[in-house]
C-alpha cells in the first residue's frame, strides 16, 4: 500500500511538470492507453443511462447533486457545507447523503440524523463527520447505494431535500438540479482522463450540469481563461464564482478557535493527505506564515501510528513552532493522540463564499423547492 500510495503522489507531480521534465511526461504516456480505455468504459455507462437501458430511480424528494468532472481540488466539502446552511436557513429538512469514501462502511450509515453525530470514524467517513459536526440540525448519511440510502434517509430521519455530495456520475439517482464544480486554476484535470489526468469523464460532460461553480475565482486571468474553456461544452448554464476564505485556527487539544494572526511569522510544518496540497501551502504563506516543510500524503489517507513518528520527526527537523494541517485531516490525526506530541497542532478552517451569482443559485433553489412548500 504505501508503494501505490507513493506512486499515485509521484503521478501528481508528474501531471504538473513543466514540458522540459521528460521522464514525467514519458510516465504520463505509458499510462495514456489505460485512460483511453477508462474514457470509454465510462462513455458506455453514460450511454446506458441516457438510452433508458439502464434505468435511473427516482426520490419523492428533491435531490440536489454537488459534484465535478476531475479529481478532487474543486471544493465540493465546502460548497456542500454552503448550501446545506442555505436551505436550512430556509426551514428545510436537509439530509447530505455521501458514498462514504474510505469510511469503515459501505452500508447505508446514518452520521448525523440531525440532532446529533451517531458515528464516529473509523466507521464514519472523514468529510460526513466533518459536516456532520459543522451542521447540526442537518442529518448526514454514508452508503454506496445513494438511492438505498435515500430510503433509509426517508424512513428514520427529517428529510425535505436530499444534497447528493460528490454526485454528478452517480447517474442512477435521479437528480432534479445538477451543481458541476469547476477549479478555475485547473478547470479540467490537465485535460487528461484518468489514471494519466485528474478527468472522471470527458469536459463535454459538464454540459449535463444546470449550473457550473467556479471555485478559486480569485486566481485572477485564469478565472477568466476558465469561464471560456467551460462555455465551450456548457454554452447556457449560469456560472456562478466562489472563493475558499480561512476562518480560523482549530486547536487539536481544546478545539478553541485561535485568530489567524497567530500564523504571522510564526515557522509551520504542513501536514496534508488532500487532492490539492499546493494550494493549503500557498493560502498559509499569503496568511503570513513560514512554511520549513510540507508532509504530504494520499488524498484521503488514514494516518497510522508510524505516520505521527514520520511527523513528529519531520516537525522536530524543520524547527517548527507549530504543526498545521487541514480540517479533515485533524478528524484522522486527533484520534493518534498526535495532539499530545511537543509541537501543537492547529487546523485550518476554511469556508466557502460567492461572489458572485448568489442571486442565480438562490433563483433555482426558490423553482426547486416551491413545490414541496405547497
Amino acid at each position: 500500500m504505501k508503494g501505490i500510495e507513493a506512486l499515485s503522489i509521484w503521478t501528481l507531480r508528474c501531471m504538473a511538470a513543466s514540458p522540459e521534465q521528460w521522464i514525467a511526461h514519458a510516465w504520463l504516456t505509458c499510462l495514456r492507453p489505460m485512460s483511453h480505455a477508462y474514457g470509454a468504459a465510462v462513455s458506455l455507462r453514460t450511454a446506458l443511462f441516457t438510452s433508458g437501458l439502464v434505468r435511473t430511480r427516482r426520490l419523492p424528494v428533491p435531490v440536489l447533486s454537488v459534484g465535478n468532472i476531475s479529481v478532487g481540488g474543486s471544493g465540493k466539502t465546502p460548497f456542500v457545507e454552503m448550501l446545506a446552511r442555505r436551505l436550512r436557513e430556509r426551514g428545510e429538512r436537509v439530509v447530505i447523503i455521501l458514498r462514504g469514501y474510505r469510511g469503515g462502511s459501505t452500508k447505508p450509515t446514518v452520521v448525523s440524523d440531525g440532532r446529533g453525530v451517531r458515528c464516529e470514524p473509523p466507521v464514519a467517513a472523514d468529510e460526513a463527520y466533518l459536516l456532520a459536526r459543522h451542521l447540526p440540525g442537518v442529518a448526514v448519511l454514508t452508503g454506496a447505494d445513494r438511492y438505498r440510502v435515500g430510503e433509509v434517509a426517508l424512513e428514520q430521519v427529517e428529510c425535505g431535500v436530499i444534497i447528493l455530495d460528490d454526485g454528478f456520475q452517480h447517474l442512477r439517482l435521479h437528480r432534479d438540479l445538477d451543481i458541476v464544480l469547476v477549479d478555475a486554476a485547473n478547470p479540467f484535470g490537465y485535460g487528461r482522463l484518468l489514471p494519466s489526468g485528474l478527468l472522471r469523464e470527458r469536459p463535454d460532460a459538464i454540459g449535463r450540469a444546470d449550473m457550473v461553480v467556479m471555485s478559486h475565482a480569485d486566481v485572477g486571468r485564469d478565472a477568466d481563461a476558465a469561464i471560456r474553456a467551460i462555455r465551450q461544452y456548457a454554452p447556457v448554464a449560469p456560472i456562478v464564482r466562489a472563493v475558499h476564505r480561512p476562518v480560523a485556527l482549530v486547536d487539536g487539544r481544546s478545539e478553541a478557535g485561535l485568530g489567524l494572526e497567530h500564523l504571522v511569522g510564526r515557522r509551520l510544518l504542513v501536514v496534508s493527505g488532500i487532492a490539492n496540497p499546493s494550494r493549503f501551502e500557498a493560502m498559509l504563506v499569503q496568511l503570513g506564515a513560514y512554511v520549513a516543510a510540507h508532509r504530504i500524503f494520499p488524498d484521503h489517507h488514514r494516518y497510522t501510528s508510524d505516520d505521527l513518528k514520520i511527523i513528529h520527526a519531520a516537525a522536530q527537523d524543520a524547527d517548527a513552532s507549530m504543526v498545521v494541517t487541514t480540517e479533515k485531516d485533524m478528524v484522522k490525526l486527533a484520534r493518534l493522540t498526535v495532539v499530545k506530541a511537543g509541537v501543537p497542532l492547529y487546523a485550518l478552517s476554511i469556508s466557502l463564499e460567492l461572489i458572485e451569482g448568489a442571486e442565480l443559485l438562490d433563483a433555482m433553489l426558490n423553482r426547486l423547492m416551491r413545490p414541496s412548500a405547497s
